[in-house]
């Protein structure tokens, strides 16, 4: 009788570490949630799965993104830039790689840039985001600034500067923007440098 009870006690022990195991784990969404207009991200966890949706009050309007638990918490996506009827979710997967993103439309979640997209600079105020549609650019590609109101693209090619170092991309900036000029700068080894592009 007493070896019955020791083996179902060790049966009762396995399954509750078992139980244990299989969890959900205790995640957290450390990044901003909070959109203008009444909109927000709602980030949500189960056994094997992350979601990121986006919502209006209580309302979801759809799924932004999902991957497998234990991934890091940047691949969901994070906000980056908010603008009045768009927000931009940057997907970042660290060792200095390109930070792949996306423009929602908030009242529709639609994506309304390419997949390929990634992250330059942007100026909030202004509405404007530069990107670039190659993740690895040479000296063909260009990069695009996009007023997100209008809609209106102008595409400008890379300093040539910049090339020849690695992480091309995260080394440039958006330094200055008017209805004629902008102005980005880049780090070299040499030091910060400037190019001015004059808008048509």
């Amino acid at each position: 009788m007493r070896t019955i009870l020791f083996i179902f006690g060790i049966f009762l022990l396995k399954a509750a570490c078992f139980a244990q195991d299989n969890q959900p784990q205790n995640i957290t969404y450390d990044f901003d949630t909070t959109l203008k207009g009444g909109y927000s991200l709602y980030y949500k966890v189960n056994d094997s799965m992350e979601y990121l949706y986006l919502k209006k009050g209580k309302k979801i309007i759809t799924e932004l993104s999902s991957m497998s638990v234990g991934l890091p918490h940047l691949n969901p996506g994070y906000i980056s830039a908010d603008f009045t009827n768009y927000f931009v979710l940057v997907h970042s997967f660290g060792n200095g790689n390109p930070h792949h993103i996306e423009l929602f439309k908030k009242s529709t979640g639609e994506n309304i840039i390419k997949s390929s997209a990634v992250w330059i600079d942007v100026d909030e105020k202004k509405q404007c985001l530069l990107y670039c549609e190659a993740h690895v650019p040479n000296k063909k590609d260009q990069f695009i600034l996009l007023n997100v109101q209008t809609g209106r693209k102008e595409k400008f090619s890379f300093p040539s500067g910049v090339f020849g170092e690695p992480q091309v991309l995260n080394r440039i900036h958006l330094k200055q923007l008017t209805t004629t000029q902008l102005i980005v700068q880049y780090d070299t080894e040499k030091g910060e440098q400037t190019k001015v592009y004059y808008r048509k």
